[in-house]
């Protein structure tokens, strides 16, 4: 098993088997600390929110992160500076492996992000007394069903029942989790985290945006932007630009692949006559351009007269259709949007959002959003709102745990 593991990852293998360097393990000095795990990218950016909403709330003690992806943990030295004081590999959930990380980290408490359940660190952690949360909790549409049989219950209130108290996003949470037989006194709706997170990150991002348009020749022509497009969806995205071009022939298209290793394949999809390109090295007069690095879709977004985004057209759930909306920019989806249903439905009943299963409906779509006027106030406007009366989460979550912890 583990010259396996050692294969698959190539850092932090000892921190992954509970074992930490001495000197690193300085930063928190035995001082009891606080303990948010956040899987990677995504659970990393509601993590950051939480962290500082404790700093704020005045927690002197040091926060620990840890991230079971190196993609997470940059994310969390790109966003987070100043929020935790160490950054470590989670360990495997082998029983030797977490005691050893509890024994040598001794937290005060544990906080795991949105779905990531592990049975023995939840075990050791309540046979040693240690307060567990789950923050912005979340139950899938998948996973709801995998618990809806006699056995499914019973392991899932096993498993749930195991956490001191579980913020969640929605009331539907809150539901299924009582049908689980959860005791509702541990349910609590704080809302979503990565509000905070999406808030925040666009006021750091306002800079890089500027940059972004002049780089980009924004003036040129309007951009339309498809973000973390998945295989069997690219080619969708292609045929509705190209009848968008017929209407509207200055249009351009930004395509960025959820995974950017395949920004060469999806580029070679593109009509041989349309100046493209890679948007680490983009042309005067491009047409489309293919993302080929991370961390830059976001900003994009802010570009954009409209953002399909990917994940959506096949099986996969969607990605975050909050990214383009926090912009204010209307969004498009396919059909397959489970993990953001709430979010797309409000968004649709605002008119912010639309579900486009044809390359002619987003085409339509994406013309008609043009020919509305470039800049969209009321898209702003209601978007502003939205996003407004959902901050805060992060507080919430915290003055959930501090409760915990002064008692």
């Amino acid at each position: 098993m583990r010259p396996k593991l050692m294969k698959k990852y190539t850092e932090g293998y000892d921190e992954r088997s509970g074992r930490y360097d001495k000197e690193k393990l300085k930063k928190i000095e035995n001082r009891g600390p606080i303990w948010v795990h956040a899987v990677s990218v995504g659970e990393v950016q509601a993590a950051v929110p939480l962290m500082r909403a404790a700093k704020a709330g005045g927690w002197k003690g040091p926060i620990i992160i840890s991230t079971t992806t190196e993609t997470g943990k940059a994310m969390a030295f790109r966003i987070g500076e100043g929020a935790f004081d160490l950054h470590i590999y989670y360990p495997w959930d082998k029983k030797e492996f977490v005691q050893s990380a509890l024994n040598t980290l001794c937290p005060q408490a544990f906080i795991t992000m949105e779905t990531e359940l592990w049975p023995n660190m939840l075990w050791e952690l309540k046979d040693r007394g240690i307060p567990s949360f789950l923050a912005n909790g979340r139950l899938s549409d998948r996973t709801d069903k995998e618990m809806s049989g006699i056995a499914g219950k019973m392991a899932g209130r096993e498993m749930f029942g195991l956490f001191s108290a579980l913020c969640l996003k929605t009331e539907e949470d809150k539901k299924r989790l009582l049908q689980l037989g959860i005791n509702e006194e541990k349910l609590i709706i704080t809302g979503d985290g990565k509000i905070d997170a999406l808030l925040a990150r666009k006021e750091r991002e306002s800079e890089n945006v500027k940059k972004l348009a002049e780089q980009l020749e924004l003036t040129r022509g309007p951009i339309f932007v498809a973000g973390s497009t998945h295989p069997g969806e690219d080619g969708f995205i292609i045929e509705a630009f190209l009848l968008l071009r017929k209407q509207l022939s200055n249009a351009r298209l930004i395509i960025a692949p959820r995974h950017p290793e395949r920004a060469a394949s999806v580029r070679a999809m593109l009509p041989g006559g349309m100046k493209t390109g890679f948007f680490s090295a983009p042309e005067p007069g491009w047409e489309c351009l293919t993302v080929d690095k991370i961390g830059c879709l976001f900003g994009l977004y802010a570009l954009a007269t409209a953002a399909f985004v990917g994940g959506s057209l096949v099986k996969k759930g969607g990605q975050n259709i909050l990214e383009p909306a926090v912009w204010g920019v209307p969004v498009q989806h396919g059909p397959h949007i489970e993990d953001f249903a709430a979010a797309s439905g409000e968004l649709i009943g605002m008119g912010v959002a639309q579900v486009t299963e044809t390359p002619e409906k987003l085409s339509d779509v994406w013309l008609s959003i043009f020919q509305e006027g470039k800049c969209h106030e009321k898209y702003k406007q209601s978007t502003s709102e939205y996003f407004s009366k959902k901050a805060g989460a992060s507080r919430k979550v915290w003055a959930c745990i501090e409760a915990y912890l002064e008692g």
